[in-house]
C-alpha cells in the first residue's frame, strides 16, 4: 500500500507497514448502528404467539398501564388540545425547527367526517371490524323536498326497528329535517355507516380481504387489541410533555408480549411501494416514539409493531407488516433527536428555518449533494451509426 502524499512520514513512522500490505476491506460494518435485540421481540416468536392465544380477552384497566404518565380512553378533539409533543409535531421539527413552530401554532382539528371518506371508514372498520357488517346505502331522495326527507325517515325507522312516526301534511319541512338528524345519529350510535352507492362493492372488497387475510388472522386478532387509547406522560431527557395515541395494544396478558399495533390507509399499489411511503412520511419515527412513550408510562417494555397496510385503491387489498428491530430503533434516534431540536430551540427563543441544515459559520449555505440513484441515468446509449 503506497502511502505516498496520503499521510506524513511522521505519521508513517512506528505503523506496521507489513500487517498495511496484506489488510483486506473489513466485512464489518465501522459504525454499525449499536442497541440491544434484547429490546425487541423476533418476528418468529410473534408468530408462534399468535398461534397461542386464550379464549378469551383479558380485561386491562387504564390506571393499571398509568405508572408514570395517564392512559385514557379519551376523545381525539381532547388528545389534540393536549399540549404535550406529538409524533406529528415532532416530524416537522425533523424537517427545520421553523416547521415545528409553524405547525404547533396551527388550529389542528379533525378531519370533517360529515361525508362518506373511504380511507377513514377502512381505518375505522380495521379496529372495529363489526363497522364491516353495518354498512348502509340510502335510498336515493331528495332532501330538499318533504316527499324525500320521509322516504329517509322511512328507511332509518326500519333500519332502527323504531316505530315510524306519524307524519302529519302540515308538518314543516325544518322540522322533518330535525326528525330525520335523530334517527341518523341513533344509527350512527349504532356502528351504522351510510355510504354511497357506488362504494358497496368496494366495502365488499375490502371485507373479504379483512376475513380471509392469512387464513383469517385479522378477525381473530383483532378481537384482543386494545384501542383508542391515550397516552400521556413526559419526556425524562428533555422534561417536555409528551403524548400518544396509537392504534391498538397488543398486552402480554394476551399476545405474551406487549406491541404497538398501527393501522394505515394507502394508496400505494403494492407492499413495496408503501414502504416506500412509510419513509417518505418519517413513520419511523412515529413507530419509535410509540414504543419508546408506551413503554415508559406503563412500565411495561413494548417490544414490536404490527402494521396494517389497508388499500385505498384497487383491488382494495389488506398486509399486516411486522417492523424491523434496526428500523424501530433509528425511529427512536429520529424521536430523540426531534425532542431535543425542541427543548433547545425553546430554551434560546430561536427557531431557524432551513438554515439550520447549513454548517456552523456558513451563512446558512447548505452544500447540495443529489440523491445517488441520478447515477443511473449514466447508462450508455446505443445509437445508430451515420
Amino acid at each position: 500500500m503506497d502511502l505516498q502524499n496520503i499521510i506524513s512520514a511522521e505519521d508513517v513512522e512506528g505503523l506496521d507497514m507489513q500487517s498495511l500490505a496484506t489488510s483486506e476491506p473489513s466485512a464489518v460494518e465501522l459504525s454499525p448502528l449499536q442497541f440491544d435485540r434484547e429490546d425487541y421481540t423476533p418476528f418468529e416468536v410473534f408468530v408462534h404467539r399468535l398461534g397461542t392465544l386464550p379464549e378469551k380477552p383479558a380485561r386491562v384497566h387504564n390506571y393499571a398501564l398509568s405508572v408514570r404518565g395517564r392512559v385514557a380512553n379519551d376523545r381525539m378533539e381532547k388528545y389534540l388540545d393536549h399540549e404535550g409533543e406529538s409524533s406529528s409535531l415532532l416530524k416537522e421539527a425533523l424537517k427545520s425547527p421553523r416547521h415545528y413552530l409553524v405547525a404547533r401554532n396551527m388550529d389542528l382539528k379533525p378531519r370533517n367526517t360529515d361525508h362518506f371518506e373511504l380511507g377513514s371508514f377502512a381505518h375505522m372498520a380495521i379496529l372495529e371490524p363489526a363497522r364491516f357488517e353495518r354498512v348502509i346505502v340510502e335510498p336515493k331522495a331528495n332532501r330538499g323536498q318533504i316527499a324525500g326527507v320521509c322516504a329517509l325517515i322511512e328507511f332509518y325507522s326500519d333500519l332502527l326497528t323504531i316505530p315510524q312516526t306519524a307524519i302529519f301534511k302540515d308538518m314543516k319541512l325544518s322540522e322533518l329535517r330535525e326528525l330525520l338528524d335523530g334517527l341518523e345519529s341513533e344509527a350512527a350510535a349504532r356502528g351504522y355507516t351510510a355510504i354511497p352507492a357506488d362504494y358497496a362493492a368496494i366495502i365488499r372488497a375490502m371485507k373479504v380481504s379483512f376475513n380471509t387475510y392469512g387464513g383469517g388472522i385479522l378477525p381473530q386478532m383483532m378481537r384482543f387489541v386494545k384501542t383508542e387509547t391515550s397516552m400521556y406522560g413526559r419526556d425524562a431527557a428533555t422534561g417536555l410533555k409528551v403524548k400518544i395515541r396509537p392504534d391498538g395494544l397488543l398486552l402480554e396478558e394476551d399476545f405474551g408480549m406487549n406491541a404497538i399495533l398501527s393501522v394505515k390507509t394507502t394508496s400505494a399499489t403494492s407492499v413495496e411501494a408503501f414502504m416506500r411511503d412509510c419513509a417518505k412520511f418519517r413513520y419511523e419515527l412515529a413507530e419509535g416514539m410509540y414504543l419508546k412513550v408506551a413503554s415508559e408510562i406503563t412500565g411495561r417494555r413494548f417490544t414490536g409493531t404490527v402494521m396494517i397496510m389497508a388499500q385505498t385503491v384497487m383491488p382494495y387489498q389488506v398486509a399486516v407488516l411486522y417492523w424491523d428491530a434496526e428500523d424501530l430503533q433509528i425511529g427512536k434516534y429520529k424521536y430523540a433527536q426531534a425532542l431535543d431540536i425542541v427543548a433547545q430551540c425553546r430554551a434560546a427563543n430561536h427557531w431557524p428555518g432551513f438554515d439550520a441544515k447549513a454548517e456552523t459559520g456558513a451563512y446558512g449555505i447548505i452544500q447540495a449533494k443529489l440523491p445517488g440513484y441520478i447515477k443511473a441515468e449514466l447508462l450508455p446509449q446505443y445509437l445508430p451509426e451515420a
